[in-house]
């Protein structure tokens, strides 16, 4: 229940929190982490009440038999609250900096793994994996600080158990109050001092476990309390029937820069009408789109809207992990075919879903890995059209098409007879393109974060001008605001105070203790000395070779893990659920840390304990030895089913937990899209239903559990019974004594025979973990194999000739060929743009010369060494400098990290690049108050991790991508590696695309690149006449090679 509860309450606010907050993946590392812990608040409870009645019962009941020394066990309880003070004033910080450690891993991880084709391509592996095990090392030592207090406050809960039994018999024997203590007495006390110990103990070990749960709680409470975004968009009532979109005096200046995006923005937008905002990079188009869909932070200004259902096309789509054809219906009840197939035909999707086996049922895997850039921008346009909104925000959705393909879509959505202009469709679109100008009824310019007025575009290509402002803009009527904020609690801490007794009690002289020790033989002395020395040196240091063996197997594991993930090929983690492979990295290597060490410490200290138990009971009475095989044989049954249904429920648990991560993952990376379509309630009712199916295996294990548990007490408690009965027979022999003694030591046995069979089932459940983790490392293909076994030396490459000789490719065995019989030579320093319609092979082109894809036919040879026999890391790391579409970044990692991952360039060189590509200055502005005030200004900036930074907008990646490549350049050589650029100007305006003009002029003069362009346009102020080339795509073939020619 509690699990459940706080699962719905992080979504819930996930669904509520701004953007960038969303995309830490806190959320994620609760689920993954925090609330397995706080599952164990309810049995804590319940233990520690039962157990408390159990003290006080025991020591009333050995009151009896003792007197007042019944309260000499409770005396060195309060002995032992005050290490559990200490523990309680550092635990709980010290579990917050473990689960902190945790999150910045995980969030790490999610990103190299969702981001895995970009890193790939730019041969990062190296660095992320130093990255994250970095992070991971930092987690270790987090952890180990918390270790070592456990270790202390384990060793203090097990004094309680070795002293309390001793002190108080031998105390009470050299009390003058007592006349000496018979057999049946003795063991009476024994039984009962046990009875008092065992509890008191068990709620020792409880309040480490309550102190963590706590912990986890304020984690959890910090998450669900953080302050929800804030929608402060009107929705018209009255004013102007025609009126879609109405902003008046709009300043948005989000926290902390000095100045704002957007400053006093005024805009008109009538029903039915198509507008175009266009500018600069980083101008605030964006800004103003997010604006409109309520996801902008504004400081000033009135937003009026005439309804808050927006279909928005973002610059990087978000596509769920449905069907193309469940993803474009979206969440709408039934489907409309006719009007489905008017769309996919207006958006050009007809012949991609043609090339498809599956067509349109064909399955978008992990966000859209396996489409293009251009086939995930149209299903997400056409997912916008479909929905039939009023309202229509498409922020610049054609970047990765290529000039037909949005000619296409653009006189069937925006035409004189397009479907917008047909059903009177607002629609706000963010583009620099001079065609989308020429359509558009207006188009508006971001300059200097506002729109600027009386502004007309001079530039006689572009076919359109832009209009100045209405001078008056319509009043509308005041409307409701919805207010939502995130659920709201107090802190929980746990309170303990110090008891102190300051009982004086009578003792004798030492001469007395000599007489006792003289009657108990110095022999026996001795070894009882070193019998209870040695157990109490084990038990503590057993914690600390307990904390050895987390340590060092949650290192490996995790470090073999992700290794083979980052040395997988593309194909498997295209087809594989990335929620499955999060999960291995969060809940998998969180059994490993936490669960697995002290579940086989357990285990081993039953077996042990057990064989020493049978040696005593064999020497004292050998007859009733044999009642431990009976137990046995009745535990051996009653394992055996439990273990048979526990290992599937386990594995059905740990994989609807899976179907849980990818829930969240999808809601953090769509949370813009779902809220602009109002899809929130859809999504969190579909978050219930994947909670609801993960739940059924957990609550069916916890049952399956406390059925195991019921069965081995009855088991115990039933020789307990027989046992005791055959005894009452030998109670007036001389062997009573012995029978005594056997008695507490069968009971102890087959009780130490239960615990060792719950410790051995509850380690081959959680080696489940163990099993995911080795079928990963036994079944996950790598890359690298015996074949790649040459050495290009350390000179290569030299000159950067390439070479595709004949080249085959299909993403799979069994898939069709994607690229047929490709052969082309790109000489040294020579640049050869690769165009063709979306899907025509240019993407897979690039995979199948980054080795990201394997030929099943023809060769690549970079200055005549082919690459089929070389390490795939090698080659993207050392061959290639590729720069893909999505400018990745580890929003964790630090600025430096992001441009500079193997360190191999200075402190100068870093700000230069970022100075070349004009990003020194806006880096600066973004950073707001958050840089720290440090000697060097530049280091600071540059030590700040991504989310110190306000979110990049997609052309400043691009730039940050380009300076990342500068440095890469620079570092590289005297060698001459080839670059590749994908679509590196598809989101950058006229004015910033002169900046990788002059970079491809200047820097890159003397390198081969391949480029992969649909704006050829732009690109072509950078190309040599009767060098440079351009090689057309079409169905998987290399159509024609043109040289340039001095016309253009």
């Amino acid at each position: 229940m509690v699990r459940g509860a706080l699962i719905g309450l992080i979504h819930h606010q996930s669904l509520h929190l701004p953007n960038d907050k969303s995309q830490d993946s806190s959320a994620l590392a609760l689920i993954s982490s925090d609330i397995d812990s706080v599952d164990s608040v309810g049995e804590i409870f319940h233990e520690t009440w039962a157990r408390l009645v159990e003290v006080a019962t025991g020591t009333v009941l050995l009151a009896a038999q003792i007197q007042w020394f019944a309260f000499l066990p409770l005396i060195i309880i309060f002995g032992c609250s005050r290490m559990s003070a200490y523990v309680a004033k550092h635990l709980e910080n010290r579990q917050k900096d473990w689960n902190a450690a945790t999150q910045n891993r995980l969030a790490a991880t999610t990103a190299a793994i969702e981001g895995i084709r970009s890193l790939k391509m730019m041969g990062m592996e190296d660095a992320i994996q130093s990255q994250v095990l970095y992070l991971r090392n930092n987690e270790i030592q987090a952890s180990k600080r918390l270790r070592w207090i456990l270790v202390a406050y384990n060793a203090s809960a097990n004094a309680l158990g070795i002293l309390a039994p001793v002190l108080t018999l031998v105390l009470f024997l050299l009390s003058s109050q007592s006349d000496g203590i018979s057999t049946d007495q003795t063991f009476t006390a024994l039984a009962l001092l046990a009875m008092v110990t065992h509890p008191a103990n068990m709620v020792m070990t409880l309040i480490p476990q309550a102190i963590s749960v706590l912990a986890n709680f304020d984690r959890i409470q910090a998450f669900i309390s953080q302050t929800s975004i804030h929608d402060t968009r009107e929705v018209s009532q009255g004013g102007s029937p025609q009126q879609s979109i109405l902003i008046q005096a709009l300043t948005v200046a989000p926290p902390p820069l000095y100045h704002p995006i957007l400053c006093n923005v005024d805009l008109a937008i009538t029903k039915g009408e198509i507008v175009t905002c266009a500018g600069a990079v980083g101008s605030g188009k964006t800004t103003l789109a997010m604006a409109v869909l309520g996801e902008a932070t504004t400081t000033t200004g009135l937003i009026s809207i005439s309804s808050k259902e927006i279909a928005y096309c973002a610059q990087e789509p978000w596509l769920p992990s449905v069907t193309i054809r469940e993803a474009i219906a979206g969440h709408l009840i039934g489907l409309d075919i006719e009007w489905y197939n008017t769309v996919i035909e207006a958006c050009g999707l007809v012949p991609d879903f043609h090339s498809f086996v599956a067509g349109d049922m064909a399955l978008i895997e992990n966000n859209g890995m396996n489409l293009s850039g251009g086939q995930k921008q149209r299903i997400a346009l056409a997912r916008a059209v479909y929905s039939k909104y009023r309202m229509l925000v498409l922020d610049d959705p054609f970047s990765a098409l290529d000039e037909a393909v949005a000619g296409h879509i653009m006189q069937r959505l925006l035409g004189s007879r397009g479907l917008f202009r047909k059903m009177a469709t607002t629609v706000l679109f963010i583009s620099n393109s001079r065609k989308i100008f020429s359509i558009s009824d207006r188009v508006l310019l971001l300059h200097n974060s506002g729109l600027h007025p009386q502004m007309h575009l001079q530039d006689p290509k572009a076919g359109f001008e832009v209009l100045s402002l209405p001078s008056k803009i319509p009043q509308v009527l005041n409307t409701s605001n919805d207010n939502d904020s995130g659920a709201l609690g107090e802190n929980r801490k746990l309170h303990m105070s110090d008891a102190e007794d300051d009982t004086s009690r009578r003792t004798g002289d030492f001469a007395i203790y000599g007489y006792y020790i003289n009657a108990i033989g110095r022999s026996n002395t001795l070894l009882l000395i070193l019998c209870t020395a040695g157990f109490s040196f084990c038990s503590t240091f057993a914690q600390a070779a307990q904390m050895k063996v987390a340590i060092r197997s949650g290192a490996l594991l995790h470090a073999q893990l992700l290794d083979r993930i980052l040395t997988a090929p593309l194909s498997y983690i295209t087809k594989t659920d990335i929620g499955t492979i999060v999960n291995r990295f969060g809940q998998d290597i969180n059994l490993v840390d936490k669960q697995l060490p002290p579940t086989l410490a357990n285990l081993n200290t039953q077996i042990f304990k057990l064989l020493m138990q049978l040696v005593l009971l064999v020497k004292i009475r050998p007859m009733m030895s044999l009642t431990v095989p009976v137990c046995a044989i009745g535990v051996y049954f009653i394992q055996r089913i439990y273990l048979r249904t526990s290992r599937q429920l386990r594995f059905l648990e740990l994989e609807s937990k899976s179907s849980l991560l990818t829930n969240f993952m999808d809601t953090a990376n769509g949370i813009v899209t779902i809220r602009a379509f109002g899809w929130k309630e859809k999504f969190q009712k579909e978050n219930v239903q994947a909670l609801d199916l993960s739940q059924k295996p957990f609550y069916l294990l916890l049952c399956l559990q406390c059925w195991l548990k019921m069965m081995l007490d009855c088991i115990i408690t039933s020789f307990a019974v027989v046992l005791i009965a055959f005894t009452i027979s030998y109670r007036n022999t001389t062997a009573g004594a012995d029978l005594g003694l056997a008695l507490n030591l069968i009971i102890v046995a087959n009780t130490t025979l239960l615990k060792l069979v719950q410790s051995w089932t509850s380690l081959e459940t959680s080696l489940g973990a163990i099993s995911r983790l080795k079928s990963i490392q036994d079944c996950v293909p790598t890359e690298d194999n015996t074949k790649h076994t040459v050495d290009p030396g350390l000179r290569w490459p030299s000159s950067g000739n390439l070479h595709v000789s004949d080249v085959s490719v299909g993403y799979s065995k069994s898939s069709p060929l994607a690229l047929r019989n490709v052969s082309f030579v790109v000489k040294p320093g020579q640049k050869t743009v690769v165009v063709g319609r979306t899907g025509s092979g240019k993407s897979t082109l690039m995979l199948s010369l980054l080795q990201l894809l394997e030929p099943s036919e023809g060769s690549t040879f970079i200055d005549d060494i082919s690459l089929t026999h070389m390490s795939p890391r090698t080659v993207r790391k050392r061959g290639f400098i590729a720069v893909p579409q999505d400018g990745l970044t580890i929003p964790t990692a630090t600025l430096r990290f992001n441009l500079d991952p193997y360190h191999t360039s200075s402190e100068e060189e870093i700000s230069l690049s970022l100075q070349r590509t004009g990003l020194w200055d806006k880096i600066h502005s973004m950073a707001g108050t958050t840089e720290k005030a440090v000697t060097s200004p530049k280091r600071s900036l540059l030590d700040l991790p991504m989310l110190s930074f306000l979110p990049f907008s997609a052309g400043q990646l691009q730039l940050l991508a380009l300076s990342r490549t500068l440095l890469r350049i620079w570092s590289s050589a005297p060698h001459k590696p080839i670059v590749i650029l994908d679509e590196v100007s598809s989101s950058l305006d006229s004015e910033t695309e002169s900046i990788l003009i002059d970079i491809l002029r200047d820097d890159l003069r003397d390198y081969t690149a391949v480029i992969i362009a649909h704006r050829v346009a732009g690109i072509m102020g950078a190309m040599r006449p009767g060098v440079d080339a351009i090689a057309t795509m079409q169905d998987g073939r290399l159509q024609t090679v043109s040289i340039v020619d001095s016309s253009g």
